[in-house]
């Protein structure tokens, strides 16, 4: 997709395996990345679905929305194996949340292929 990203593995806790920041990659990318996928394996499902099904309650969206190191926007994807959480991956750095998800999720099912 010729973008520079960052891409950060957590395990089931959200506990940092991997970070990869490839060169020219935005400086922010490398929290925003850990924050993903630290929502994903914490909420057990892609961090801006969960917004989307949240949004209406503004409680709720205030409460997760203020919670430090949990990014509710696309690029987020968990790693499940046998039903449960393995752990996830983050991606930051496209121009867009969805251009991150895309990469996520291409690199989740290379993963299972």
């Amino acid at each position: 997709m010729s973008v520079r990203a960052t891409v950060v593995i957590v395990d089931e806790s959200g506990v940092l395996k991997e970070l990869s920041r490839m060169d020219g990659a935005p400086l922010v990318s490398v929290q925003t990345a850990w924050n993903k996928a630290y929502a994903a394996a914490a909420i057990g499902m892609p961090p801006d679905d969960f917004y989307a099904a949240i949004e209406s309650d503004g409680a709720a969206v205030a409460s997760f929305a203020t919670r430090p190191g949990l990014a509710l926007i696309g690029g987020g994807i968990p790693v499940v194996a046998d039903g449960q959480v393995a752990g996830a991956i983050g991606v930051a750095g496209a121009m867009t949340a969805a251009e991150d998800r895309r990469i996520a999720e291409a690199a989740v099912n290379r993963a299972h292929q």
